[in-house]
């Protein structure tokens, strides 16, 4: 199991996606699980290339053919354990603020997220406030993720959390927020109302949620 797992990892830091895709199919027929192949291939995978990005090991050129190779190898993965037809629990709004152009740990916690059956609406990087609130307003998500890595993205999420409140509807949604600058203290100051420090904690205190409001509504 490790050695196709590593191999896995290898191709995905490579942007192999073809080999990607093909490795995911040997995966699953030599009995590895599906949830194994997200957590210790992809996620493992783009955590180690996140780190190296940090450490300006790798450029943007690398990191897009990554993403393109992590995107095919998900969409196999899909394919092959027919997880789109299961029921989703919930909607989830998700986006790099304003002024971040970086997208590793949102697609991070979208894959993890998407694994659970969430239906998550990536509204990608550089996201304004105003388009936050209306992707939420139009699709009537319960819970609006916000990532960020700058030292500027607490002061983005601010005002996309203001931008809620000044219309009133702070009360309706779930705010989420992640980023290499934020801790639970920061969150809870910009009046966040969940920090996580990693994708695969991100998406189960989603699905968490989501399922406390599916209970609460079933009750009423």
């Amino acid at each position: 199991m490790g050695t196709i797992i590593d191999e896995i990892i290898d191709s995905l830091k490579k942007g192999q996606g073809k080999r990607v895709t093909d490795l995911v199919k040997m995966a699953l027929e030599e009995g590895v699980t599906a949830q194994t192949i997200l957590e210790e291939g992809f996620l493992s995978g783009m955590g180690q290339v996140a780190d190296k990005f940090r450490n300006e090991e790798v450029g943007v050129p690398e990191i897009l053919s990554v993403t393109r190779a992590l995107d095919k190898g998900v969409q196999s993965l899909r394919r092959y354990t027919g997880a789109n037809n299961e029921k989703e629990v919930g909607t989830v709004i998700l986006g790099t603020v304003k002024g971040d152009m970086h997208d590793i740990g949102k697609n991070l916690v979208k894959m993890m997220m998407e694994s659970k059956n969430i239906r998550v609406i990536d509204l990608g990087v550089d996201v304004s406030p105003r388009r936050f609130l209306d992707e939420t307003l139009a699709s009537k998500a319960r819970i609006v993720c916000l990532s960020g890595i700058l030292s500027q993205s607490e002061q983005d999420m601010r005002a996309v959390i203001k931008e809620f409140e000044e219309k009133g509807v702070r009360n309706r949604v779930y705010i989420m927020v992640g980023g290499y600058f934020m801790d639970e203290e920061q969150a809870k100051k910009i009046g966040a109302d969940c920090y996580t420090e990693d994708a695969g904690t991100c998406a189960e205190k989603a699905l968490q949620y989501l399922s406390k409001i599916d209970k609460k509504r079933h009750k009423q």
